[in-house]
């Protein structure tokens, strides 16, 4: 993270200098009277100190309206993020929240940017989707106060609490049941590029397993792109020894460019090869054979973040922690 943010003064800054809560720097800011001198002058001094200037989250903290909750996000360009956007933006909605959308485009750079655009827009709370955002650099977020529910880390504290998206367990259990009926089959992991720390998580967490237990997972390296993946595997099944085994893909649109390039190249499905997205959405209904895909309705994580949030924010969450395990949705791209 940049060493100029903790210069930029916001009110979660004034409460941590000064030793007290949003809701009493807000009184103060007010004119309040319910705030003794001792704090009055604790928290006047860091408003001096850091150079604040009050804003509009600072007036509706003293009459308890909230005004903004943040959405950190990599992309609105993916069918299933924008299912668990709607599920927040609904529930947002409906408890009279605005909501600030920071987009960080799947980079570790810009996922930097956009968390010092989070802490200093003077948003009342956080949802947090963004897996090139490690568990460390949510603590630092905390060191601003702002309330955070983060999806895809395990983790929670007071104003910190978490969704965990369990598809690793659902993937090793079709992976010991791809090797029970086919033994000497072969799986291929589609190593996307730029496709997340999850799914890096999912390939390395995969290959352990196949290697304590004498099996091998073979890489394929391409582009996050329908069209190049597409032509990639076209010329992919071109070598016989290629046209056999399961294929598991990141999303469910590149496992239709797996599908469309093998058919086009004349391998059958499901018979010669078995394709599997990890997150599934309406694309594995959409192509024929129809996607078996591992599924958590995204929709719902989304909305359950959100209402979390607004626990948390009036300090009423007891669960911290919410757990999603995928289920696997056979269909016409696998045997079983």
């Amino acid at each position: 993270m940049a060493d100029n943010m903790k210069d930029r003064a916001t009110i979660y800054g004034v409460a941590k200098r000064a030793g007290v809560s949003l809701a009493t720097v807000s009184r103060v800011i007010n004119g309040k009277n319910n705030v003794t001198e001792k704090t009055k002058k604790q928290v006047t001094d860091a408003i001096k100190e850091l150079g604040y200037r009050p804003s509009a989250l600072a007036r509706g903290l003293a009459t308890n309206k909230s005004t903004n909750i943040g959405i950190v996000i990599p992309g609105t360009n993916y069918v299933y993020i924008c299912n668990m956007l709607s599920g927040m933006t609904d529930i947002a909605k409906i408890y009279g929240y605005q909501t600030t959308l920071f987009v960080t485009r799947r980079s570790k750079e810009d996922a930097q940017k956009e968390i010092e655009k989070l802490i200093s827009s003077h948003v009342d709370g956080a949802v947090i989707f963004d897996d090139e955002l490690d568990e460390n650099e949510i603590k630092y977020i905390q060191n601003y106060n702002i309330p955070l529910v983060v999806i895809g880390h395990e983790m929670s504290d007071e104003r910190l609490a978490s969704i965990t998206l369990d598809y690793k367990s659902t993937l090793i259990d079709i992976t010991k049941d791809y090797y029970e009926r086919t033994p000497d089959g072969q799986i291929n992991f589609l190593d996307i590029t730029m496709a997340g720390n999850m799914m890096d998580d999912l390939r390395d967490n995969l290959l352990q397993y196949t290697s304590a237990n004498g099996k091998s997972v073979s890489l394929i390296h391409s582009e996050d792109s329908y069209q190049r993946l597409y032509s990639d595997m076209k010329v992919y099944f071109e070598t016989p020894s290629h046209r056999h085994g399961l294929f598991i893909c990141p999303r469910d649109s590149l496992a239709c460019a797996v599908i469309n390039a093998a058919i086009e190249d004349g391998v059958k499905i499901p018979d010669e090869i078995e394709v599997i997205s990890v997150v599934g959405t309406k694309y594995s209904y959409i192509v024929r054979p129809q996607v078996s895909s591992l599924e958590i309705d995204l929709f719902e994580v989304g909305s359950i973040a959100m209402r979390m949030l607004t626990k948390l924010l009036k300090g009423e969450l007891d669960q911290k922690v919410f757990r999603f395990k995928s289920q696997f949705a056979v269909r016409g791209s696998t045997k079983k």
